[in-house]
């Protein structure tokens, strides 16, 4: 039987236009099922006062006059990523430092979701400041895959993953400076979407000053992606280039889809291996395009040193200007490590390494011009075991190992191109596998299209009930 916490942020807004239920209600739900056991370590705050008045607030309006006017995702619940500041709501951007910090105002994005008419039930887990592709902050549990506990929820978005996995919200707010939104929806067998470089507003302060960050959707299903999509777009930055909007995203997903020239790129800009099953993900999606009447070709994804060493630098430089007011304070190894490191090279090495990702990134784009999507695995391995990239004592060779991890995901951050992971393959031992689309900027209603081809023709909303039913109870966290 069909539960609350089983229906998708659409479904849940067409039951209220039905009065088939209320955000009272389903807000209480999710909040009893957050409370009666967050296994996967997905929230480090939970604001039930907050999520109860406001669902309160949007019953009322629900109940004198239609929707008429009122935002798609009208009462939704959500979560908000422990990076961004809420007014009220601890905040602790994964940092002991932090631990007991409540901001007395919103970060633009927080802003955008609350205009939207969205709901937040809390603050989702996040690495400290961000600073990797795993989830294990001091102040609160590990974040871990729905599909396996023992397996680790990627990150940085770790928390807003495992939250929309393992149906404590139908959608979550991510951010994406590396892959952050990406890495986790692979591991945790639900969508996540990063979007073109300025199309989602950061707001004058939120912005990392090198084109890197971007705020994005995490969801289970490419409809409720876009329909967040189409809430996260309301508002025009400052200072950034915009790209063209569409109308709507969501009407995107059922717009027919041209033929189209796709490549599958197998192999790793990091010159990492690829897992095979993960390989054999990639090339299933690329066959299943193919079977839909698209154009596919294959080409080898060349490792670039060049890239990945300038990427580096230029992502050891955004930890060390977040952490520079730091200097002695009881840091975990990886974030200690990234700081120390921005403070050896100079502005002109730091330069340098912008100039060389601006033209490696130029020239992926040239080499993939004759294609329209651009078929990668969005990870180079199966979800990893709770603290397998952790590496306190060795945090150089943890920095190793989460570049070999991640693979590919720097390529879109580094274009500014949009780009998506879908749960499109299953390991042998029913792991999620995320396989990444990505078109050319401002194209998110094109990748759209055709995730919804791909979500139609692979479905994996099964998987969600499949788990529910055979999960067994966490590991005590490591």
């Amino acid at each position: 039987m069909t539960e609350l916490h089983d229906l998708t942020a659409l479904q849940l807004a067409a039951a209220y236009e039905r009065g088939e239920t209320s955000p009272t209600e389903v807000v209480d739900h999710l909040l009893a099922r957050i409370g009666d056991g967050d296994r996967v370590g997905a929230f480090t705050t939970v604001s039930a006062g907050p999520a109860r008045t406001a669902a309160a607030e949007a019953e009322r309006v629900l109940r004198s006059s239609d929707r008429t006017g009122l935002p798609r995702l009208f009462g939704v619940p959500t979560a908000i990523k422990d990076l961004e500041a809420t007014a009220g709501v601890r905040t602790t951007l994964g940092s002991a430092l932090f631990r007991d910090w409540i901001p007395g105002h919103d970060d633009e994005i927080v802003e955008v979701m609350a205009d939207a008419g969205l709901i937040s039930l809390g603050k989702t887990t996040v690495p400290e400041f961000g600073a990797a592709c795993y989830t294990e902050p001091e102040v609160s549990a590990p974040a871990r895959s729905p599909f396996d506990p023992t397996r680790s929820a990627a990150g940085s978005s770790g928390g807003a993953a495992a939250a929309v996995g393992a149906l404590l919200v139908p959608i979550a707010q991510g951010s994406d400076t590396a892959g952050s939104v990406r890495s986790p929806a692979s591991a945790c067998g639900v969508v996540g979407l990063k979007p073109s470089r300025g199309l989602v507003t950061a707001g004058p302060a939120g912005n990392d000053g090198m084109g890197l960050s971007v705020r994005g959707p995490l969801a289970r299903t490419v409809r409720d992606t876009a329909a967040f999509l189409d809430a996260l777009t309301t508002r025009t930055g400052v200072g950034t280039v915009h790209p063209p909007r569409v109308d709507s995203y969501e009407r995107a997903c059922d717009a027919p889809v041209p033929r189209l020239r796709i490549a599958l790129a197998q192999g790793s800009v990091s010159g990492s291996s690829v897992d095979p099953e993960v390989a054999a993900a990639a090339e299933l999606t690329a066959r299943t395009l193919a079977g839909l009447g698209h154009e596919v070709f294959a080409r080898d994804q060349a490792p670039d040193p060049e890239l990945t060493e300038g990427f580096r630098v230029m992502f050891t430089a955004l930890v060390g200007s977040r952490t520079m007011a730091f200097d002695g304070a009881p840091l975990r190894p990886i974030v200690r490590h990234l700081r120390t490191c921005s403070q050896e090279f100079t502005s002109a090495e730091l330069a340098a390494s912008i100039g060389v990702v601006q033209s490696r990134a130029r020239a992926w784009t040239l080499d993939y011009a004759d294609a329209d999507v651009v078929i990668t695995p969005t990870v180079t391995t199966p979800p990893t075991p709770v603290g397998r990239l952790r590496n306190d004592a060795d945090p150089a060779a943890e920095l190793a190992a989460m570049t070999a991890f991640t693979g590919n995901t720097v390529l879109a951050n580094a274009t500014g191109f949009p780009a998506i992971s879908l749960p499109l393959g299953w390991s042998s031992q029913g792991l999620p596998l995320g396989v990444s689309l990505t078109a050319g900027w401002g194209r998110e209603d094109l990748l759209l299209g055709v995730s919804a081809q791909l979500e139609e023709a692979l479905p994996w909303a099964h998987r969600y009930s499949e788990r529910a039913e055979a999960r067994t109870p966490a590991a005590d966290p490591a």
